[in-house]
């Protein structure tokens, strides 16, 4: 009953003496943030322009509203993108503009500054078939659901950066599980998987989850989006700051930051609202399927290696 009592008193002394500090961050520059993936889809393309917030601001990003926004290519055609909701979405929907080979080069004007950007978009293979496999419940994994894998071949004589993207019945998988980038069809620049088929850790969709799982009548969609190396080593720092970001990562990791951003502004490099985010052109290859009951459908490994 003593050592009971002692560490209650010990626990109300201690308590007593706590300090309330109330800290008043320094607040950060509002800068421009750009949201410019574009591709050779046949579909509006759209440009996202927002305010940058305070960290701690529990309010939605505001519109940016430019005084013109178009993109050029090495061809001189021009391609001008308009915001008639002025929510800083500017759209361009005349015709595909995103060929392979060619250079684009994204301008933002606003007032007498401009921010500008350029990208190549490179050749995507395509993705020959899809392959699908009930997987049943796993050790800490509640339920079953179908793996699905693509089967699309690298294509050789150079290395080609790659952003795979999976859709559930039309709708992207856009948790930072399902960013899904490759060399080569394969993890890394030392892979060498030049002109080889994917390999399963990038070809292959695997969802327990319950809201993620599929199930036959589903239907499942894979895209390939070519990209550049420098947009693929952007992934690879957005994963870096996500995993490093808590736990015992965060004892060894920098502080965080903003990720690399492509946006320049050549009118005046020193102005302090220097812009945040990315512009990139990809090449797009789809196939999408609904599963069924297939009588000998399998993946092309074995899920359980």
């Amino acid at each position: 009953m003593k050592k009971i009592f002692f560490g209650i008193i010990s626990l109300i002394i201690f308590s007593s003496c706590e300090d309330i500090i109330t800290l008043d961050p320094e607040l950060g520059e509002i800068q421009l943030s750009v949201d410019a993936f574009l591709t050779n889809k046949d579909e509006p393309q759209v440009i996202y322009l927002k305010n940058t917030k305070q960290f701690f601001d529990s309010e939605l990003q505001q519109p940016y509203n430019a005084d013109s926004v178009y993109v050029t290519d090495n061809l001189n055609n021009k391609f001008v993108f308009e915001s008639v909701s002025n929510d800083g979405a500017y759209l361009w929907d005349d015709s595909v503009m995103i060929f392979d080979g060619r250079v684009y080069r994204l301008t933002i004007k606003v007032g007498g500054e401009y921010y500008t950007s350029t990208s190549t978009a490179y050749p995507v293979p395509e993705i020959d078939s899809l392959n699908w496999e009930y997987l049943p419940p796993q050790i800490g994994e509640p339920n079953g659901g179908y793996a699905v894998e693509l089967v699309a071949r690298d294509l050789p004589g150079q290395f080609d950066y790659y952003w795979i993207r999976f859709l559930k019945n039309g709708i992207y998988d856009n948790e930072l599980g399902g960013l899904n980038i490759s060399v080569d069809g394969t993890i890394s620049e030392s892979a060498q998987g030049d002109g080889q088929l994917f390999i399963p850790s990038v070809s292959t969709f695997l969802a327990y989850n319950y809201e993620d799982s599929l199930g036959l009548g589903d239907e499942a969609t894979y895209e390939i989006w070519s990209i550049s190396s420098q947009t693929f080593s952007l992934w690879q720092e957005v994963t870096n700051q996500a995993i490093f970001g808590g736990g015992i990562g965060a004892l060894f990791a920098t502080p965080t930051a903003n990720v690399r951003t492509n946006i320049i502004s050549p009118s005046n490099p020193k102005i302090k609202d220097k812009a945040v985010g990315w512009f990139s052109t990809s090449l797009v290859s789809r196939k999408s399927q609904v599963l069924y009951d297939k009588e000998g459908e399998r993946l092309s490994f074995d899920p359980s290696l």
